[in-house]
C-alpha cells in the first residue's frame, strides 16, 4: 500500500504524500486499531489534540535527525476500524480518518488498495479546496466528491476515476484550476500499468507477491496466491507441479503394494 500511495508523487507535482512516524500508543490511534468500533463524533472531538501531539512528535524527530523540512499540512489516518454510524470518513482540524473496517471482498473489484488510492485523493482535495472540504453533490457521478455515506456506495467513484464538471467549477472558484490535471492523473488508474510490465507499479507489486488484478484485500488469500503463481510461472509450472504430485502418488501406491510403511 505504501508503495502505491507514494507512487502518486511520481505522476504529478502538485500534491506530495509521505508516511510519517507516529506513536502507536497514542489514544487517538488506539481508538482506530483494527476491528474497533468507533464513535465518529467522539473521534472528531479528539482531532485537534491529536494533530498537536502528532506535530510535536514530528518536530522531535526533526530535531533528532536534524532534518529541515517543516511538518505536513494535513494528516490522513488510514485504518481498518469501523465507525459506529457505518460512515467511512471524517475530517476535522487538519486530520482526516478513512475507516475501511466495513470493506468486504464482495466489494471487489475494485480492490481495497484502489479504494485507498481514491479516498486518499478525496482527502487531498478536501485539504486544498475550501469548497470541496465538505459534502459536495448528492448524485452519484463516479466523482471522488460523491456523497456516499456507506463504503459499499463508494465503489462507483473508485471505479470511475472521474472529476465532475461541478467540482471543476468549485476548484476554479477557489483559484485551483491548475490542480485539475494532477487530480485527474491520480484518479486515472491507468498509471498502475499491468503485471506483465515489470517496470510499472502493477508489475513491481506483482514481483513482490501482490498482483493488483488478482488480490482483493490487503493480503492475498491462498486461492489468490495460487492464481498469482500460475500467472507468473505459466502453464509449464502447472504441468510440472501436476507431474510431481502424480509421481508422489505413484510412489506411494508402489510402497503400499510392497507392504512398506509410507
Amino acid at each position: 500500500m505504501r508503495f502505491l500511495v507514494l507512487r502518486l508523487n511520481t505522476i504529478q507535482r502538485n500534491f506530495e504524500f509521505e508516511f510519517i512516524p507516529f506513536d502507536s500508543n497514542d489514544r487517538f490511534l488506539a481508538m482506530l486499531r483494527p476491528g474497533m468500533l468507533v464513535d465518529r463524533e467522539e473521534l472528531r472531538s479528539e482531532c485537534a489534540a491529536f494533530r498537536a501531539r502528532q506535530m510535536a512528535l514530528f518536530l522531535d524527530y526533526n530535531e533528532g535527525f536534524q532534518t529541515t523540512e517543516p511538518e505536513p499540512g494535513h494528516v490522513i489516518v488510514l485504518s481498518t476500524a469501523r465507525f459506529s454510524d457505518n460512515h467511512y470518513s471524517m475530517r476535522s482540524n487538519g486530520v482526516s480518518v478513512v475507516a475501511l473496517g466495513n470493506w468486504r471482498r464482495t466489494m471487489a473489484p475494485p480492490s481495497i488498495l484502489e479504494f485507498v488510492l481514491t479516498l486518499v485523493v478525496r482527502e487531498a482535495l478536501a485539504c486544498v479546496s475550501r469548497r470541496l472540504s465538505g459534502s459536495v453533490h448528492l448524485g452519484t457521478k463516479g466523482c471522488p466528491c460523491d456523497v456516499t455515506p456507506l463504503l459499499a456506495d463508494a465503489r462507483q467513484k473508485v471505479l470511475s476515476s472521474y472529476l465532475c464538471s461541478y467540482c471543476r467549477t468549485l476548484l476554479a472558484e477557489d483559484g485551483l484550476v491548475a490542480l485539475i490535471p494532477a487530480i485527474e492523473k491520480m484518479l486515472d488508474k491507468s498509471w498502475l500499468g499491468t503485471p506483465h510490465d515489470q517496470s510499472s507499479p502493477a508489475g513491481i507489486a506483482s514481483a513482490l507477491g501482490h498482483d493488483l488484478f488478482i488480490v482483493k484485500g490487503l493480503r492475498p488469500t491462498l486461492y489468490e496466491t495460487i492464481r498469482i503463481t500460475l500467472r507468473q510461472e505459466g502453464i509449464k509450472q502447472l504441468i510440472s507441479t501436476g507431474a510431481t504430485i502424480l509421481a508422489t502418488i505413484l510412489v506411494a501406491i508402489i510402497l503400499v503394494r510392497l507392504g512398506l510403511k509410507v
